[in-house]
């Protein structure tokens, strides 16, 4: 008798043992469901969500001609915007105040806020800023990456296709789910997100390029590298084209030059490795001579800029390039060119070397020292 209870309470103990692992791993469970991301469903302005969602589903004509196409217009861009907003804010993305806005627009995109603003166009609830050159008939155009700052909620954003961000669980209520690049653009160049930059550097690599190339960005180092080994991997008929993004001139005539990636091409540059300021070269050269090979995207620099920007772009290439040259070209001689671009360029410019002394060397220490070989900075 005593012998079959004592097996029974071990049957009974061992039973229990093996049911604690099974217990805890529901608990675990349970606990692991209890931390998932909740996904929010909204109401807000629902009825013209929907409403613009359909309308926009006729952007492009069908094959039958069954409906009439739709054309996208400021109004869409409007009845999008809250509901971005609140799909940023979801994702963590703080609103800035204007000021504080303001201020981080200029400092990457320029004074899209002033009247009159290069490839721009204003409207009371966002600005436009083109894609290249301002043409307005291509605003809205899905195909075209314009970008629209929204002036009201304080974010930037591609053109808003409803049906791209929002899924509507019945007739009134949706839920939102932002493309995570353009949720990156935001978290990195308005909230500073590093971790948000690293998703740019892998999937949105273009945009990026476009931020230096058409905006002058250069406060990211891994972004001009990004934009500047574009260059470097050009052929010879296209290096010199790097000129076209150092060394630019807006829509109402005003020059600037982007010294940021000139000190990238100085860093950059080896005594084996010294495509960049070849390409820099070619550039200066193509400023007096319009027969150069380069295939430039726009116009030729030899018809882009008068005789005193001319001068003023080749000081700014001299003062980096003439150090280079002295020091690379004793290393590996036969990769280089016999003169340096100054000596070249006077021969060509006859009053090339008194304007830059007129001038001051603008300002540029490297050039008064070649110029001038008592003056020592």
């Amino acid at each position: 008798m005593y012998k079959h209870t004592f097996t029974g309470i071990v049957a009974m103990v061992l039973a229990c043992v093996g049911c604690h692992p099974q217990e805890s791993n529901t608990k675990q469970a349970a606990q692991t469901d209890s931390v998932k991301p909740i996904e929010n469903v909204y109401t807000m302005n629902a009825a013209l969500l929907k409403k613009h969602k359909e309308l926009q589903m006729r952007l492009e004509a069908s094959e039958d001609g069954s409906y009439p196409i739709y054309k996208y217009t400021e109004t869409d861009v409007n009845v999008a915007l809250p509901a971005i907003a609140e799909g940023l804010k979801a994702q963590h993305f703080v609103q800035l105040s204007d000021d504080a806005f303001k201020a981080r627009i200029r400092s990457i995109f320029g004074d899209v806020f002033e009247p009159g603003s290069c490839d721009t166009q204003k409207h009371e609830q966002f600005i436009t800023l083109f894609d290249g050159k301002k043409k307005e008939d291509e605003e809205y155009w899905y195909t075209v990456d314009n970008i629209f700052v929204s002036t009201g909620y304080h974010f930037i954003t591609h053109v808003p296709l409803v049906g791209d961000f929002v899924e509507f669980t019945d007739s009134a209520h949706y839920k939102i789910q932002l493309l995570p690049t353009m949720v990156s653009r935001n978290k990195y160049l308005l909230n500073d997100s590093k971790a948000d930059l690293a998703i740019l550097l892998a999937n949105d690599s273009a945009f990026l390029k476009r931020l230096v190339k058409q905006y002058g960005y250069t406060k990211e180092p891994r972004i001009n590298d990004l934009a500047m080994n574009d260059y470097a991997r050009m052929d010879d008929n296209h290096i010199g084209t790097v000129g076209e993004t150092i060394f630019v001139k807006d829509c109402k005539g005003k020059m600037s030059i982007r010294e940021d990636l000139l000190t990238w091409i100085k860093d950059h540059t080896t005594a084996e490795d010294h495509r960049l300021l070849d390409g820099l070269n070619w550039y200066a050269s193509a400023l007096y001579d319009n027969s150069g090979s380069t295939e430039f995207t726009g116009q030729k620099p030899f018809e882009r800029w008068s005789l005193e920007e001319k001068r003023k772009i080749v000081a700014y290439i001299a003062n980096i390039y003439v150090p280079l040259f002295h020091a690379l070209v004793p290393k590996n001689p036969a990769t280089w060119p016999a003169g340096t671009i100054l000596e070249n360029l006077f021969l060509e410019d006859k009053g090339l070397r008194d304007y830059l002394i007129q001038q001051q060397y603008f300002g540029l220490p490297a050039l008064r020292k070649e110029i001038e070989p008592s003056i020592v900075k």
